[in-house]
């Protein structure tokens, strides 16, 4: 079969569109010289794919060529930026919302949006940056010089936005480096469907493998990561509470609430004074 043939999803990741034309039947291990074969049993250009069992030391580079993993691209400044793309008004304001609501759901873990993560201490090169990672025990010190491998624990959360240029990435080189290095749970969130046939699909790690989340009769999806539904709301992304039935509040919903609560306030004690003029 040649690599740039159309083929159907295959059954590691049955979400997959169909649409897609330049869908390969390898993901890479984003490494910078290796790549990984998520497709058991299969063969490439005649040559059987093996997956080693994770964290085994993968040193198959002849695979690599098949699944070129993109460098991490720098902008004028030197930071890192995410997939060597520029982000787009509307993704960074996604993402911003994910990281307010998450941030003050969870006050003890650290929640961070666009930072490097850093999965190799002997090359500092070998870096990812997700949309949004979650972690619930990781030091008072993460995230000062990126996130990184092993100084502090493996993220248990991580979520991508699909874009145009990195929807190929996400959801080949990216998911197979964080299944490897055994983050919990992993979200694709795809509202202009590039590369989904379903707006978010969210895996759970199980048997070192990511599995599918399956979506309730409502289309919500469970994070036993965060304690949350996931679900699209009017083309973004919720995180809806179980507990009191409501989405967590963006930024600007909970500024348009204590700014409603002030103004209710105010108009309270005006009346009062107002009242008390009339008195005497």
């Amino acid at each position: 079969m040649s690599l740039t043939e159309p083929v159907a999803a295959p059954p590691c990741l049955p979400f997959l569109s169909s649409q897609p034309r330049d869908f390969q039947p390898c993901y890479g291990y984003s490494m910078t010289t290796y790549a990984l074969s998520q497709i058991d049993g299969s063969q490439i250009n005649g040559a059987a794919v093996r997956r080693p069992n994770r964290p085994a030391v993968l040193a198959d580079d002849w695979l690599y060529r098949y699944v070129p993993v993109p460098p991490v691209g720098r902008d004028e400044d030197g930071f890192l930026v995410e997939d060597g793309m520029s982000q787009t008004p509307d993704h960074m304001t996604q993402t911003s919302c994910w990281h307010y609501a998450l941030r003050r759901h969870l006050p003890t873990a650290k929640v961070f949006s666009d930072l490097a993560l850093h999965y190799d201490p002997n090359d500092n090169n070998k870096t990812l940056v997700p949309d949004l990672l979650v972690a619930l025990r990781a030091s008072a010190q993460a995230g000062q010089r990126g996130y990184r491998l092993p100084e502090e624990p493996v993220p248990d959360l991580i979520i991508e936005m699909l874009s145009e240029t990195t929807s190929q990435n996400d959801v080949g080189p990216k998911r197979a480096t964080y299944e490897f290095l055994g983050i919990r749970e992993y979200w694709l969130f795809d509202p202009k469907g590039f590369r989904l046939s379903t707006p978010l699909v969210g895996e759970r790690l199980r048997a070192d493998r990511y599995r599918e989340i399956a979506a309730n009769a409502a289309g919500w999806r469970r994070s036993e990561v965060l304690g949350l539904d996931l679900h699209v709301r009017d083309g973004e992304l919720r995180f809806r509470d179980p507990v009191t039935g409501e989405d967590l509040s963006t930024y600007d919903e909970a500024k348009d609430r204590a700014d409603a609560e002030k103004k209710r306030a105010d108009d309270a004690e005006r009346e009062l004074a107002l009242l008390r003029r009339r008195l005497g």
